[in-house]
C-alpha cells in the first residue's frame, strides 16, 4: 500500500500529522521531501505573474533571450519535432 502524508520529525522520530493505520512495529520505506526555502509556498495568495518572475530571476538574460518567441504557435515544432507550419 503506498500512502502519501506529512509529519513533523523531532526528537529522530517522525510524527505524522493526521492518524495512519498501521499496525505497531510495521516496518515502512519513508521518502522524505523538505520544502525549498528558496521557493515561495505553493498556497500563498501570490499572483501566478509574480510567481513567474520570481521563478525566472535567476535565469541570465542572454538566455532568456535565446528562448523562442513562438513557443506557442509551433508548440508541437519544440516538444515533439514536428515540421513548423507557416
Amino acid at each position: 500500500m503506498t500512502r502519501y502524508l506529512t509529519a513533523i520529525y523531532e526528537g529522530s522520530v517522525f510524527r505524522p500529522l493526521e492518524p495512519v493505520e498501521i499496525a505497531e512495529q510495521q516496518e515502512v520505506s519513508l521518502l522524505v521531501e523538505t520544502p525549498d526555502e528558496s521557493q515561495p509556498e505553493a498556497d500563498t495568495d501570490m499572483p501566478i505573474w509574480e510567481y513567474a518572475a520570481q521563478l525566472m530571476r535567476d535565469i541570465p538574460q542572454d538566455q532568456l533571450q535565446a528562448l523562442p518567441t513562438d513557443g506557442a504557435s509551433q508548440h508541437d515544432h519544440y516538444l515533439y519535432g514536428a515540421p513548423k507550419h507557416p
